[in-house]
């Protein structure tokens, strides 16, 4: 079974990482597992001269973020999850991914910025550098909606949808989307898109008998593909649309009303993220609901 047993949350106190904060309770008592909550406060650029006022300023921020956590984290909760909460000064990305190393973190939740528009959307700098280094799964959750998990409610993923391209990383996704179904009881949908990017091969009628003749390969090979990929007694959905990816994963999210989105953050056999900075960061970036991301390798 895939051992989410040590959560990461770090946390800036923005919305987006509160929200993070709930999500990560959430998991943590569902999965009965070990929750950090990590905060960097980065170092005071301070004259040379003036070595003890720097140090005097982080030792007062860290013991306000330290205070700040606790707070954020109802008394209640705090008695039944293994908590430590992680306050240090250094370079944001650099601490985070450290900690992973040496708390051998098996998943991050982060929070994420997006908006409502498809032209005009922003994904913060840190979760955006955080996802094409991590090692591990980040479960990144969006600001978009109100929390679904207030004070670590119990965390349930009804309906799962894994999207893929059917790449080489696509067993490592299948094999989270499956565990969690799993492990959850949920129902899973395994989709994958058909894109076509020259408009004159879908206006044209006479390509229309290609078109569907390539839409029914791509059907039997994700058939193939889940049919060789699932455990046993495991029932899971297919589905192939065409379009742009992004927006038929969100809209599929949306009419399935899933609980999750699992992704893989390469496509077509890349060594580097290229997936990310196309489909996967669209969907980060853009959806209402938990989005699973599967690093390359793992």
């Amino acid at each position: 079974m895939i051992p989410f047993r040590k959560i990461l949350v770090p946390i800036d106190f923005s919305e987006p990482s509160k929200k993070a904060l709930d999500c990560g309770l959430a998991l943590a008592t569902r999965l009965n597992a070990r929750l950090s909550v990590a905060h960097i406060v980065p170092e005071v650029p301070v004259p040379y001269a003036f070595p003890i006022e720097g140090l005097a300023i982080e030792t007062k921020q860290c013991e306000r973020a330290l205070q700040e956590i606790h707070t954020l984290i109802p008394e209640q909760r705090a008695k039944i999850v293994d908590l430590q909460a992680i306050v240090k000064v250094g370079q944001i990305e650099a601490d985070l991914l450290k900690i992973v190393n040496e708390q051998s973190v098996d998943v991050i939740v982060m929070g994420s910025h997006g908006r409502r528009s498809f032209g005009r959307w922003f994904l913060g700098s840190v979760t955006e550098h955080i996802l094409r280094k991590v090692p591990v799964p980040i479960l990144t959750v969006s600001h978009i909606e109100e929390t679904k998990y207030p004070f670590g409610g119990i965390l349930s993923f009804k309906r799962l949808l894994y999207a893929t391209d059917l790449g080489d990383s696509s067993a490592a996704g299948m094999k989270y989307a499956t565990e969690l179904a799993q492990q959850f009881s949920s129902e899973l949908t395994v989709m994958t898109v058909v894109e076509y990017f020259n408009r004159s091969y879908e206006a044209a009628a006479y390509l229309d008998h290609e078109r569907a003749e390539r839409t029914e390969y791509v059907r039997k090979e994700l058939d193939a593909f889940v049919a060789r990929e699932k455990p046993a007694g495991l029932q899971v959905k297919t589905l192939v649309v065409d379009g742009k990816a992004y927006e038929q994963i969100l809209s599929t999210a949306d009419t399935l009303n899933v609980d999750c989105v699992v992704l893989n953050l390469q496509s077509k056999s890349r060594l580097e993220r290229a997936f990310l900075g196309s489909t996967a960061e669209r969907i980060v970036r853009l959806a209402p609901i938990p989005v699973l991301s599967i690093p390359f390798g793992i």
